[in-house]
Formats: structure tokens, sequence, C-alpha cells
């Protein structure tokens, strides 16, 4: 029986050795493309015509960068984390939004803005916080039907950002992903210090995510 257990358990580090080896493959082959892009980008930033495309792209890459981070931390069991600094959420929060208007534009889905939270700066990893942003404006335009809209407000130390849109029905998408999308998104949230709540209200499904301004912020306790 010893033998026998033994022989298993040389099989299974043999096939996890195997699949980390793919993994940091995988890791390396995206490192590259992800810096040659993020460097086509800074050079868009330059040209007047190609400013606007540059920043629909910057939450997407803050996205891209933590996924890889998370990819190679994955190869030790861990998570980061990542680095908390001060970032001015309604520029992160339009370039989300601007990634998706191609796309829903072409189903014929108005994309709608409502900011109402003023200068708001909270204290962040921006690639955490792209990722709750994207995955939740994600989910509103892959599984959803109608305008996509966004409404933020700001109540003392508090950012409330909401994402809505009207339930599929019986066209909803296939939801592969769907719910690993907003795991993700929830646990973002949370390292920032905040909560994402999901909540349906008659037809419309609303995603809202709750933020604390930066306590460095002069108008936190606007």
């Amino acid at each position: 029986m010893s033998w026998a257990l033994a022989a298993v358990l040389g099989v299974w580090v043999l096939e996890l050795r195997r699949r980390l080896e793919l993994v940091a493959r995988a890791e390396h082959e995206l490192r590259g493309p992800v810096a040659v892009v993020s460097l086509a980008v800074e050079r868009m930033r330059r040209e007047p015509g190609g400013r606007r495309c540059a920043r629909a792209l910057d939450s997407e890459l803050e996205r891209l960068r933590a996924g890889l981070d998370d990819l190679a931390a994955a190869r030790a069991g861990r998570r980061l984390l990542g680095r908390m600094r001060r970032t001015d959420l309604e520029s992160l929060v339009r370039s989300g939004l601007d990634a998706w208007r191609p796309a829903l534009r072409e189903e014929g889905r108005p994309v709608r803005l409502d900011w109402r939270a003023g200068r708001a700066a909270v204290r962040a990893d921006r690639g955490r916080l792209a990722q709750a942003l994207g995955n939740v404006v994600a989910n509103a335009a892959e599984h959803g039907e109608g305008p996509v809209e966004l409404r933020a407000e700001r109540t003392g130390g508090v950012v409330r950002v909401e994402v809505l849109n009207r339930a599929a029905g019986e066209r909803r998408r296939p939801g592969r992903g769907r719910g690993r999308g907003l795991r993700i998104a929830s646990d973002a949230a949370r390292d920032a210090g905040g909560s994402l709540r999901l909540t349906s209200r008659a037809d419309r499904v609303v995603a809202a995510l709750e933020l604390p301004v930066d306590p460095a912020d002069p108008q936190r306790a606007a």
C-alpha cells in the first residue's frame, strides 16, 4: 500500500509541476504583448486623434496587469493585494465605459453616465479597482438588455457607483464566467475597503459598488 501511495503522489507531483510550467509559460507570453500595447497607448496619447482611444484602454490595461500579477502569484498559491495609492475614480469609470461603448453601440444599446460624485479620490490598487469596475460593466453589457446606465453619488466619506441595465429574460446570453466575474469584482471592492451588492428592481438589475473616499481628500466630509 505504501508503494502504491508513493506512486500516486509521485504522479500527482509531476502533473502539478507540468501545470505550473504551463501557467508560467502563459504568463511569460502575455507580458510581452502587454508591454507592447502599453507603449502603443503611450504613443497614442501624444496624438490628438488618439487620446480618446488611449483613455478608453487605460482601465482594461490596468485589469490585464492585475490579472498577470494574479497569475504569477497563483503559482505560489497566493493572491496579491496590490499597491494602495490615491486614485481618481471618475477617470477610471469613464475609461471603463468608453472601452465598452463601441460594442454596445453596434447592438443599439446607449451608454449613459450620470456622475454626481464630484472629484472623488479613493485609496486603492488601480488594477483591483479596474477589475471591480470592469467586471460590473462587462456583466451589464454581456448579460443584460437595453441601455447601460452608470450613476455615481457621494455621501460623506463614501462613493456609491451603480451600474443599471434591464434583465435579458429569454434572450439572456450564456452565463459562462458570469459568476466568476462578479466574485472577482466583489473581492476587488473588498480589497479597496468597499463592497459590491447585486440586486433586482422590477425588470432592472443594479450592481452597486461602494468605496470609501481617500481619508486625505479635503472634500471627504462634504
